[in-house]
């Protein structure tokens, strides 16, 4: 394996940094764009998110208190009723009476189950925007902070004139010792003279 000089090793850091932060740029930017919505949209939809959720959860409380007094409401205390009523029991029968209010009170068990169910669901969504909004930012600053590192590589770039881009570097002529160099016209002087 070949030694590189500093210089060489620098240059392919230099061209892999560039393309890296391209790269990133090119997979990360759209991503944001994608993850971050106008400020009112995310309001409103964070805003009606919560409400869900909070009446959500007064319906659970609410149904708890009306399991509680659901024998003193009217449609419902007809069960009790009938369940105490000794000849209306029997042309029923008890075990279909009884069924029957386990049945209803399982059915508003249910919808307070329900409803906890859609609160937490609404929580958990509003919780998940909430993060889905700060990735967005964080990738914004992160995407920021590439162009401005790809925007000072170019300056390097065109100050140094590396040739990335196609535009290659003028080589510089050797220097020469001035001892070293020929004047022409003292030599063919010379050489006519003699």
């Amino acid at each position: 394996m070949a030694l590189t000089t500093l210089k060489e090793d620098l240059l392919a850091e230099f061209r892999e940094e560039r393309t890296m932060i391209n790269d990133q740029i090119e997979i990360l930017d759209p991503l944001a764009t994608s993850l971050r919505k106008p400020a009112a949209i995310r309001l409103l939809s964070s805003s009606t998110l919560a409400i869900t959720e909070y009446i959500c959860y007064f319906t659970c409380i609410g149904g708890v208190a009306f399991m509680a007094f659901m024998h003193m409401i009217y449609p419902f205390s007809l069960l009790s009723d009938i369940f105490y009523n000794s000849l209306l029991r029997n042309n029923i029968g008890t075990p279909n009476l009884i069924y029957l209010t386990i049945a209803v009170y399982g059915l508003v068990g249910i919808g307070i189950l329900l409803s906890f169910c859609i609160g937490r669901l609404a929580r958990e969504i509003r919780l998940k925007n909430e993060i889905l909004n700060q990735a967005g930012k964080d990738i914004k600053t992160i995407v920021g902070q590439h162009l401005e590192r790809k925007a000072a590589l170019d300056t390097v770039e065109q100050r140094h004139m590396l040739g990335f881009s196609g535009i290659n570097q003028i080589p510089s002529t050797p220097k020469i010792p001035v001892s070293d160099l020929v004047n022409a016209g003292f030599v063919e002087g010379i050489s006519k003279r003699a």
